[in-house]
């Protein structure tokens, strides 16, 4: 496993799933934990897919590694999940549930079960790092990324 990987699939879908088993044995479910969890996994996917894509990594990635049925809605949990949970503490016009119930339209809203949600980010992650193995242009944006990142780091 390299760097990446670890970082990826170790510090920040491991460490979520920690929070998820966690909120299953205090509680029996995630009930009442839905935006933290909702917070940290489009924190997650945003991290993950500013190293492959650029300009509308968080929708570029949902539509090359997420599972079919959330490629129409990849622009939608943008604006909708990701903006407004991170910078407003607030889903008024979407829904979530804290279950593994997949993305549909319910009642003209967007919805989602948490579950499912991070199944798919998973998914997509993995899928991101096989096809890093062998596409040039994803090789060259995570190499862009990361050299961006580590010019941060202090000595």
């Amino acid at each position: 496993m390299d760097l990446r990987e670890q970082i990826f699939e170790e510090s920040i879908l491991g460490e979520i799933n920690n929070v998820i088993t966690d909120v299953h044995k205090s509680n029996g479910d995630i009930q009442n934990r839905g935006h933290v969890l909702a917070i940290s996994m489009m924190c997650a996917l945003d991290a993950i897919a500013s190293h492959g894509y650029r300009k509308h990594h968080f929708a570029d990635f949902i539509v090359a590694h997420f599972p079919a049925d959330y490629h129409a809605y990849a622009v939608q949990i943008f604006e909708l999940y990701r903006n407004s949970l991170v910078h407003s503490w607030n889903l008024f016009e979407v829904s979530i549930y804290p279950d593994s119930s997949g993305v549909r339209i319910e009642g003209g809203t967007l919805a989602f079960g948490l579950l499912n949600f991070f199944d798919a980010l998973v998914q997509g992650t993995g899928d991101f790092l096989e096809r890093l193995a062998v596409d040039a242009v994803l090789q060259k944006n995570t190499l862009a990324r990361y050299d961006k990142l580590k010019r941060t780091a202090k000595p």
